[in-house]
């Protein structure tokens, strides 16, 4: 269950006098940690516990540790009033009716009791603010008897209180911790930690000195190495940088933590930002130099003294991983600018709402179009994307086509772009990218990384430092052995130095003149982490390790799903388990809103993989079986982030193990009603099964055809048609000409090519088709029946309405002896018989089938399925042919309101019964009401089929015409220009659209000369 649980206690002891301020501080620490903090009550009282008895004081501690252990939730402990030490490590909080000189009958022993607890307890990490006097003895207590209880489960704590040994004077603690909550602090993180509140305390407080301890990663520390799990608040003071309540934030904090700004980065920031009038910037250097702190510093000015820009530089930022997809990067963009650029929200509203000739993709919906419109001269965007080479290949494609337009069209002059990219990985080669302005990010020097390793060593210096100067140099100097390949990846400086500083007192100097590699030093500290825990839980390391590299790098795997994957593997580990491993290992491991339900974790950095695998098969864990146990997780989980995990990584998981069947599955599920949107899903994933399976495995094929059919499908014919042909000549070569595959292919074609107006061509296609189903199917198979189908309607296509109609009546008698005569596909020529005899002027044998049809459906399917819905919406098309538009107004709106029912607003048959409407009521005369309902029609089919899809295509046609017949000539000529070029493009001069659209054009233009 999890969560944030918080106790806070006011005291006045009687014996010692009224202090006068706990109830009021007890009570403004209380609101501050649950309105602000989000933090719970640890009791059922809904308020700070205020002048306890001793035994009150006891129950309430012992329900708050029952609540918390019971949830394995975080727990805080906050204590305002009277303290007291009689002796060494004795230390009191004293009760309203406590003594002046207490025991532990008549008060609390901090050390005593909270060790007690402790014992019984598992909680997620334990935070203790104590302001009282002579706290300095409770603090030494429980570095001494708390920590070896933490250290068995590698649990984590966190404690502050308001003095040594002497005094600490009224509430000024409290006061100062409160009063930093509401301003917050420019140079520190996400959240505020009890660490960041020492200096302001002590600054404060002049005749206080608050103490400080923390136990995290096995060891006590008094230094500021918090856990950043265990927060109080959120930081207030980063309340105005693009990422702050979003999941890079606790990305960024932990690049910017224990910043080193040497001449060289500076240098750098500076080159960044001086560069602001080139509309595409690119930050390359090798991984780990420090190109993602760089970008960081930038969204965080203040943490780099005099750098010349304000929080509000940049107007939004993502930080790239394998998982990123291009749905979840516009949706992280709209959202941060939506929060900090005034009018995007509107815009973007405006964007859905209205018409956009040229849009293709979610990007351009979500992010490119509202910029557009925002073009007000002097608003600056500044867009930092990071990680650019870290996506699959084609979500890669797809976001430097987005950069590329976004840096590009004269619409969009006011945005700005910075892009991180590894150098070496062929992204920053890319064409589209070629106008970037680049500056190159190098490695730190060698003897600045051994000032950091050597501080963090202490008192065991190096005999000979110039040794471990070389020792690093040769680090930095390792190569990869592939470019492309993540088995060997350069380390980078500043990665180096963090993971130096985190295992310096494990490296001998036997060791540095021996030259160990980067993969040894990650062993180092993985050996390190191991060595604090206890042997149940280094007996679990190797799985979490091994799930965590499955996820890969960044922030990117919920908690939640680590811990089903872990309990998959066999693993009961529960979360906060989960949290305490994390802090153990950590540089290695990148945490997203820490300590919150919604944390993400991760490996740090691509060049850990390569020593993390080994570490993983040194424990004995197989890769491939963490990546089964994710998508068992993601199977398995109903959680929203687990979908959102999903989308990026599913597949990658199933391709991991080669599990392409499941691969495909999860594609499928992840496609949406917007065919735009589903051409551009199986086109990001195409070159993963290229890579993973080969060119000719039989999924990989499927992969290419379904990116080919939902090309077509979102309008770009031509596209599918090159797609296609393509795949044919693969399947021919690899399947061969018998094969149902090949078969398939060829009628996709054939279809297709019909749509474009090459009927002619299309025929030639089917006749062949059906000679070769006929030949190895047999007459009666579906696939034959179905080219038979296809082969009328293009027989009815080319005019010969005669022959149709004979054609379809065979079909019929057929397919009802095959199928039987309820049959959908039966239904269905039957209904494209009823249709080509009234084409042929035979309305009354028409209507009588479209009734027959009609009655059939309601029997057979009842009232509500989308076959009787079609029949009724047949029906109701062939009235209006037949001149009966009153009757069909009529039905088409008893049809939309049984759609929008059954179906939803944005299925496409809702859509075309939507467009049937319009079309009556523009017949009718209301020429205003009906281009209204076609413009609001236009906004939801280039939402729902994207800007290409025939239909979409058709509205804009009927549009502009009623537009004209309105009144507004000169406005329909010039869109019925712009859409002529839109369908030349994805349909082809052939297509029945096309010529469609020529002629209302041509019409539409002579009236406009007279």
């Amino acid at each position: 269950m999890g969560g944030r649980l918080a106790l806070v206690v006011g005291s006045e002891c009687v014996a010692l006098g009224e202090l006068g301020f706990t109830g009021e501080l007890a009570t403004g620490l209380y609101a501050s940690l649950t309105e602000v903090g989000g933090w719970r009550s640890a009791t059922e009282l809904d308020g700070p516990v205020l002048d306890p008895t001793a035994g009150q004081l006891a129950t309430v501690m012992d329900a708050a540790f029952a609540e918390a252990g019971e949830r394995q939730a975080t727990l805080l402990l906050a204590f305002i009033g009277h303290g007291v030490t009689t002796s060494a490590e004795d230390f009191y909080l004293l009760a309203h009716d406590s003594p002046a000189v207490p025991n532990s009958r008549n008060a609390f022993h901090l050390t005593q009791e909270i060790r007690e607890r402790l014992n019984q307890s598992a909680l997620d990490g334990l935070v203790v603010l104590v302001d009282a006097c002579e706290t300095g003895q409770g603090v030494i207590g429980a570095a001494r008897r708390w920590t070896d209880l933490l250290a068995q489960s590698a649990g984590r704590m966190e404690m502050l209180v308001a003095a040594g040994e002497g005094p600490a004077f009224s509430g000024c603690f409290t006061r100062t911790m409160l009063s930093t909550f509401d301003v917050g602090l420019p140079l520190r993180g996400e959240n505020l930690l009890p660490a960041d509140l020492v200096d302001p305390i002590a600054g404060s407080c002049v005749h206080q000195q608050p103490q400080y301890l923390s136990f995290t990663s096995g060891s006590v520390s008094v230094a500021h190495t918090a856990d950043p799990g265990l927060w109080l608040v959120p930081n207030t003071a980063r309340h105005r940088d693009a990422v702050s309540g979003r999941s890079a934030a606790g990305f960024v904090d932990q690049l910017t933590r224990g910043l080193l700004v040497t001449p060289d980065v500076r240098e750098h920031l500076d080159a960044i930002v001086d560069a602001g009038s080139h509309r595409l910037r690119v930050v390359i250097g090798p991984a780990g130099a420090g190109k993602s702190t760089l970008l960081a510093m930038l969204i965080r000015p203040s943490l780099v003294e005099g750098l010349a820009v304000t929080p509000e530089y940049v107007t939004a930022a993502v930080f790239l991983t394998a998982a990123s997809s291009i749905e979840a990067v516009a949706a992280e963009l709209a959202a941060q600018l939506s929060a900090r650029l005034p009018g995007f929200a509107e815009a973007a509203q405006t964007v859905r709402a209205h018409r956009a000739r040229d849009e293709f993709d979610i990007f351009d919906l979500s992010v490119r179009h509202p910029l557009a419109r925002l073009s007000t001269a002097g608003r600056r965007v500044t867009l930092v994307v990071d990680g650019l080479n870290q996506p699959q290949e084609g979500t890669r494609r797809l976001l430097v086509s987005a950069i590329a337009d976004l840096t590009r069209r004269d619409d969009l002059r006011h945005v700005r772009v910075i892009v991180g990219i590894r150098d070496g990985t062929g992204v920053e080669r890319s064409p589209k990218l070629a106008h970037m302005h680049r500056i190159e990010v190098g490695e730190p020097a060698a003897d600045d990384i051994a000032t950091v390793v050597g501080s963090a060593r202490g008192s065991g210096a190096p005999a000979d430092p110039a040794d471990w100067v070389n020792w690093i140099q040769s680090l930095l100097a390792e190569t990869p052995t592939s470019v492309g390949d993540e088995s060997h990846v350069v380390s980078g400086g500043w990665l180096l130095a963090r993971m130096l500083a985190e295992v310096a007192s494990s490296i001998t100097d036997g060791a540095v003149a021996a030259g160990i590699g980067f993969d040894r030093i990650v062993a180092l500290r993985v050996e390190g982490a191991l060595r604090g825990m206890s042997a149940e839980t280094s007996g679990a390391a190797g799985t979490f390790l091994s799930v965590l590299v499955a996820a890969g790098v960044g922030p990117v795997l919920p908690i939640e799903l680590l811990d089903a994957a872990m309990t998959a593997l066999g693993v009961d580990f529960h979360i906060a388990r989960i949290r305490d491993m994390t802090v153990v290992l950590g540089a290695l491991v990148t945490r997203s809103r820490p300590g919150t339900p919604r944390e993400s974790l991760g490996v740090t950095h691509s060049a850990l993989l390569p020593g993390l695998r080994n570490e993983c098969r040194l424990l004995g864990v197989d890769l491939e079986d963490a990546h089964r146990a994710i998508v068992t997780a993601i199977k398995e989980s109903t959680s929203d982030r687990a979908a959102d995990y999903a989308r990026g990584s599913a597949v990658r998981h199933c391709l991991a193990y080669r599990d392409s069947a499941s691969a495909l599955h999860f594609l499928e599920l992840l496609e949406t009603a917007r065919s735009a949107d589903n051409r551009d899903l199986w086109a990001a994933w195409v070159p993963a099964f290229l890579e993973t399976l080969g060119p000719d495995h039989p999924d990989t094929l499927t992969t290419r055809s379904r990116e080919a059919y939902h090309r077509a499908e979102s309008g770009d014919l031509v596209g599918a048609i090159t797609a296609f042909e393509l795949l044919l000549d693969d399947r021919l070569r690899i399947l061969g000409p018998d094969h149902p595959k090949s078969l398939g292919t060829r009628a996709n074609l054939a279809t297709y090519r019909a749509r474009c107006g090459d009927y002619i061509g299309a025929r030639a296609e089917y006749k062949r088709l059906f000679s070769d189903q006929r030949r190895l199917l047999g007459p009666d198979h579906p696939d034959t029946l179905r080219t038979r189908n296809d082969l009328a309607s293009n027989r009815a296509d080319l005019g010969d309405l005669v022959g149709a109609i004979a054609d379809f009546e065979e079909l019929r008698a057929d397919r009802s002896r095959v199928l039987g005569p309820e049959h959908p596909q039966t239904l269905k020529t039957r209904n494209s018989l009823a249709y080509w005899r009234a084409e042929t002027g035979d309305f009354a044998g028409a209507r009588a089938d479209f009734e027959q049809i009609l009655d059939d459906c309601q029997r057979v399917f009842g009232p509500d399925r989308p076959a009787t819905l079609a029949a009724r919406n047949s029906l109701a098309a062939f009235r209006a042919r037949s001149g009966d538009l009153a009757g069909a107004g009529a039905e088409f709106k008893h049809l939309l309101a049984d759609r929008l029912r059954v179906l939803g607003p944005d299925h496409p048959d809702t859509l075309t019964t939507r467009s049937a409407l319009a079309s009556y009521r523009a017949d009718a005369g209301d020429l205003p009401g009906a281009i209204a309902d076609f413009a609001r029609l236009l906004a939801d089919r280039l939402r729902v089929l994207g800007p290409d899809h025939p239909d979409t295509f058709a509205t804009r046609n009927e549009l502009a015409d009623r537009q004209a017949r309105n009144g507004d000539i000169p406005g329909a000529v010039a869109e019925l220009e712009v859409l002529l070029v839109a369908e030349l493009r994805a349909l082809g001069p052939t297509h029945a659209a096309t010529i469609r659209t020529q002629s209302t054009l041509a019409y539409w233009r002579d009236q406009l000369e007279r």
